[in-house]
């Protein structure tokens, strides 16, 4: 049976992303799979790196995300304005990755390891545009976001 954890880790995490911004519209517009050309609508969230390590032991296969992120975005209008508006969307998504379900059968937990600030910065051919930014990342070696699956 074909494995289907990186698929599942994924879902889970923009299943708690998208039911934010069905709470909460004003704070978060727009979810994208994968890091965006564009930023047409902000606050925006993607989801970044699915970096993984996998481990054997016996006949059990462990999946831990070491990589798996997901970037907030927001636009740089007012300092204080922006700071304020960043700061309760990614405290109210702390909660809501913190009351998240297990989201594999044989075994797996969204764990949010770390919140990091950090610009998001746009290329392209004309001058670079700077985005506020945050990350939140599930792969803290010492609890990080896994799977668990049985032998074939």
């Amino acid at each position: 049976m074909a494995s289907t954890a990186r698929a599942a880790a994924v879902a889970a995490v923009k299943a708690v992303l998208v039911a934010r911004k069905a709470a909460s519209p004003t704070l978060l517009r727009a979810i994208y799979n994968a890091r965006p050309g564009s930023f047409p609508e902000t606050p925006c969230a993607y989801i970044a790196g699915r970096n993984e390590t996998i481990t054997y032991s016996a006949q059990t296969r462990a999946r831990t995300f070491t990589g798996l992120e997901v970037v907030i975005v927001d636009t740089l209008i007012d300092a204080i304005e922006t700071e304020d508006r960043m700061d309760i969307l990614v405290d109210l998504l702390a909660d809501d990755f913190w009351a998240a379900s297990p989201f594999y059968a044989g075994g797996g937990q969204l764990q949010l390891g770390s919140i990091s600030d950090a610009d998001v910065v746009l290329t392209g051919p004309g001058d670079p545009v700077t985005y506020r930014g945050a990350v939140l990342n599930f792969g803290n070696p010492a609890n990080p976001t896994f799977v668990r699956e049985g032998g074939p």
